[in-house]
């Protein structure tokens, strides 16, 4: 498992590269986010995902629930990396390979 660190500065999440940390791009609380993280497999690969605050949106592209949690974050269902084929689950702020 690895933690999912959350960066509240976009340029330093991006500086820092670090596999599974998180930046979430949260506009003045609206109900959905976009979810950037460091594939926690450590390929380098920066990914975004669509996240809804407690629900998961409707869309074009795949969706997320996210639990709104920064420091805990959940997400549902799992996630798969198409980049690099890493495949698990964001729990409790901890990143599990299925």
């Amino acid at each position: 498992m690895i933690r999912a660190i959350h960066f509240v500065d976009r340029e330093d999440h991006r500086k820092t590269e670090a596999p599974g940390s998180i930046f979430v791009n949260h506009p003045n609380g609206a109900k959905q986010a976009q979810f950037w993280f460091y594939c926690p497999c450590g390929c380098g690969d920066l990914a975004m995902i669509d996240v809804g605050h407690k629900f998961k949106p409707d869309g074009d592209r795949p969706t997320w629930d996210w639990n709104g949690e920064l420091s805990r974050p959940t997400l549902s269902p799992s996630v798969h990396n198409l980049n690099c084929g890493w495949h698990g689950w964001l729990r409790d702020g901890y990143w599990e390979s299925c």
